[in-house]
């Protein structure tokens, strides 16, 4: 399906992944996120459009917004998923990957019902191990190593108590490996 793909909470482990992966697969993303110094960083790993996530802090008064998003990898949840869902074109999908947003969706069906919009939903748990080795092989194929190596940043174990403090202040940008013998 033609046009734009979102996604939010772009500039987080699970953003990040997402729009490097779907900027190297051809998609034209917009990247949502709430702090300016990542923009940046968001174009180098893919983003064509970079948005504040501010366009989604207030709760629709309509069922249906104007259709813009093809699709949507949203890593927030809560009142961003319901305005995406509100947003999404016709036959449009949107996964829902995490919830520092909320796990609430105080939403209606019209866009189920209306618009054929598809929400799916992730399995890290009782995914069979041949899903998840195919999903890893993709990785391999999919994202970009150059674009890998920017971000993740490693650490040690004695760096979690700072790291935790970053993480809670939304400082940290990407993955963080933590090197337990070091």
């Amino acid at each position: 399906m033609p046009g734009e793909v979102l996604v939010t909470g772009a500039a987080g482990g699970v953003g990040s992944v997402a729009t490097a992966v779907l900027a190297a697969r051809g998609y034209r993303v917009v990247a949502s996120t709430g702090r300016a110094e990542t923009h940046e960083y968001l174009k180098m790993l893919g983003a064509a459009t970079v948005i504040d996530r501010a366009s989604f802090a207030d709760i629709s008064k309509r069922p249906l917004e104007s259709e813009r998003w093809a699709g949507c990898v949203d890593a927030v949840g809560g009142n961003t998923l319901a305005r995406v869902l509100a947003q999404t074109k016709y036959g449009g999908s949107v996964a829902a990957v995490g919830l520092a947003g909320g796990n609430k969706l105080e939403h209606t069906v019209i866009p189920f019902l209306l618009r054929g919009v598809n929400l799916l939903g992730i399995d890290s748990v009782m995914c069979p191990k041949s899903r998840r080795v195919e999903a890893w092989n993709r990785l391999c194929t999919d994202l970009p190593v150059e674009r890998l190596e920017s971000l993740t940043q490693s650490a040690v174990l004695a760096d979690l108590p700072r790291l935790a403090t970053e993480v809670l202040a939304g400082k940290l940008r990407g993955r963080i490996v933590i090197d337990v013998n070091g």
